[in-house]
């Protein structure tokens, strides 16, 4: 016994790189494995640039001008973090209020769903049209995107608690309040970084999509000028630029996860 608290005390007390490690080398070391294999197809079997460029293409085309393709990605960065910032926020009210009222999720949900079964390529032109052409219409497009999944997985959190501690916070003439943020909400949070991890995929979506449409900066400006003069190392380039964006984003996410709810069963790692 004495044994296994000490191992547990010393796990406790690590240090958060050395228990981050195993979570960050397996998908190091498949981006290395991939980059070599797609490197070597390309050049063995002489693939054309414009077809699928070479990793080192890539690179070069990045280090041509990685100040210019640094700042089209902070302005997606902008659009994509505003929009989910305010479409999970809004997400979170209607979600809320979904779990509290169930009159008003029979009557507004099947809408919502409805909403966002619409393709964003689709719904894009008409923000841009009444937000105009500026990064407000971006964010527009990003919100939207980023709505439906906080809202849904708010209301299904909420409305997850335990029937039983609801009796003993009734017992004890717990107000509504209390009830929300020491009962309701915890069981919620589970729920909350679900959506929030879809959400942060989904704004940097949002954002390039909404930048195809009409735009003279940021990553979808950058994929479009590029494809029309098939200049298909810069492309990718700006994907894989994208990609780590999100990723980050979900990273970020995960970490704050961790730390918020510890006591999660899917925050325990296996050994």
């Amino acid at each position: 016994m004495t044994s296994s608290l000490r191992e547990s005390h010393a796990s406790s007390t690590e240090s958060w790189p050395a228990r981050a490690w195993p979570l960050i080398w397996p998908p190091l070391a498949t981006a290395l494995i991939a980059g070599i294999v797609w490197e070597a197809v390309t050049v063995i079997f002489a693939i054309p640039a414009y077809f699928i460029p070479s990793p080192s293409r890539i690179w070069e085309a990045f280090w041509g001008a990685p100040g210019t393709l640094l700042w089209h990605a902070g302005i997606t960065l902008l659009e994509a973090v505003i929009g989910c910032l305010i479409g999970s926020f809004l997400g979170a009210l209607l979600g809320t209020a979904f779990a509290y009222w169930r009159l008003l999720s029979r009557g507004l949900l099947p809408f919502v769903i409805a909403s966002n079964t619409i393709p964003v390529v689709a719904i894009a032109p008409i923000i841009i049209l009444w937000f105009g052409h500026g990064i407000e219409s971006k964010i527009a497009v990003t919100t939207f995107l980023c709505f439906f999944p906080l809202a849904l997985n708010m209301m299904k959190g909420l409305q997850s608690y335990d029937r039983v501690i609801m009796d003993v916070f009734h017992v004890a003439a717990a107000t509504p309040l209390q009830r929300f943020f020491k009962m309701r909400l915890p069981s919620a949070l589970p729920y909350i970084f679900v959506g929030t991890k879809i959400n942060v995929s989904f704004s940097v979506i949002g954002a390039i999509v909404a930048e195809f449409v009409q735009a003279d900066r940021g990553l979808g400006f950058v994929i479009m000028t590029t494809y029309r003069t098939l200049n298909m190392p810069r492309l990718w380039a700006a994907l894989i630029i994208s990609a780590l964006i999100g990723l980050t984003f979900f990273a970020i996410v995960s970490l704050i996860e961790r730390f918020v709810i510890p006591w999660h069963s899917s925050m325990r790692t296996e050994t």
